[in-house]
């Protein structure tokens, strides 16, 4: 019976260490649940659209300050333009040809800047400012010539409104031109210039 005790006491630490071996085997194989793999894939895909949708209002902020750009060097050319012929020739609604440009003339060329601006629509008025000394009843809701220019169809500049005699009845004139494009978010967007011109122009 002695000779026993000592084979049993084997077997049992035997039994013993061969069960915790099993038990760290078995934990050391085990992986995710489906709930959790669904749950991190749930997060890649939640990171990836925040992500991607970062990208877009990013370029989408590019490009509409380049289309801002391109707008207010589009008012720029237009005004330096109207600022390099004679004062006679902004109040003119005739077009005055290649020796003598209008205001015509100018709205009939397309800008160097406009091919940023989508569905643009320009619209130029040159109206009295400062009326004559001989002119005893004025009418700044009348006197005024006004063009609009679109992109869409023929690109030509459309009259809306004439006044054949604004350089004799105004000793000022004011030149407005806006612009309304189509943004890339899909908004209208506006922006304008305004200036004064008088007698004495560079082209005078």
């Amino acid at each position: 019976m002695t000779s026993l005790a000592p084979k049993l006491l084997i077997i049992s630490i035997a039994t013993r260490m061969s069960s915790l071996f099993c038990k760290t085997q078995r934990s050391s194989e085990s992986a995710f649940t489906l709930a959790e793999v669904l749950i991190a894939a749930a997060v890649c895909v939640l990171f990836g659209a925040a992500a991607f949708a970062t990208n877009q209002r990013l370029l989408i902020a590019l490009k509409s300050q380049k289309e801002s750009t391109a707008a207010s060097m589009m008012l720029q050319e237009r005004m330096e333009a109207f600022r390099a012929i004679a004062y006679s020739s902004v109040a003119s609604n005739q077009s005055g040809g290649s020796q003598n440009p209008t205001a015509v003339d100018i709205l009939q060329t397309p800008s160097i800047s406009e091919a940023a601006l989508g569905k643009l629509k320009e619209k130029v008025t040159v109206s009295g400012y400062l009326a004559a000394a001989s002119n005893q009843n004025p009418n700044p809701s009348q006197d005024y010539n006004q063009w609009i220019r679109g992109t869409t169809g023929n690109g030509q500049a459309q009259l809306q409104n004439q006044d054949n005699n604004l350089a004799t009845q105004y000793d000022l004139l004011k030149v407005d031109i806006q612009l309304n494009w189509t943004g890339p978010d899909g908004r209208p967007r506006i922006r304008d210039l305004s200036a004064i011109f008088g007698k004495g122009n560079i082209g005078q």
